[in-house]
């Protein structure tokens, strides 16, 4: 008689627990690698696009600075409405900094964590939406207005 495929997987599993336990340990390892060295690069990207952009908001600055300095016939009139301007942004970022931390925060925590929605995924090792047959026990319970879980009939 032959045992069939997913059968044989359990009875594996059973009979050499250890070794699974450390095939999957080192699959989550890599896992955590490549997503923290896929996390690094793009800082290193972002950080690369920021320090340009930095360097171009000075330098349009300074820019507009002198030449509201020409229009208005003054030496520093015009740094001090662009002084002006950056500290208005300032404050507008300072009140609105609660909020907007949140939603980055929520924002980052969508693009690094990976929800998984039934066990199997983990065995699998697949992020993906499972068939009808592959639906864990709890998705065929209903939970009734007293807080208990009951089985659909």
């Amino acid at each position: 008689m032959k045992i069939p495929k997913a059968i044989a997987k359990y009875i594996d599993v059973v009979n050499h627990p250890g070794y699974y336990i450390r095939v999957e340990v080192e699959r989550m390892k890599a896992n955590a690698q490549e997503k923290m060295t896929e996390v690094i690069s793009k800082l290193i990207i972002l950080a690369a696009i920021a320090l340009l952009a930095l360097f171009v908001l000075v330098f349009l600055s300074i820019t507009a600075g002198l030449l509201i300095n020409d229009a208005l016939n003054s030496a520093y009139l015009g740094f001090l409405i662009v002084t002006g301007f950056y500290a208005l942004v300032l404050t507008i970022l300072l009140l609105v900094k609660d909020s907007l931390e949140k939603q980055l925060l929520q924002m980052a925590k969508k693009s690094v964590v990976v929800p998984v929605k039934n066990p199997q995924q983990i065995i699998q090792g697949e992020n993906k939406q499972p068939s009808p047959d592959q639906t864990s026990p709890e998705s065929h319970q209903e939970i009734k207005s007293n807080g208990h879980a009951t089985a659909e009939h």
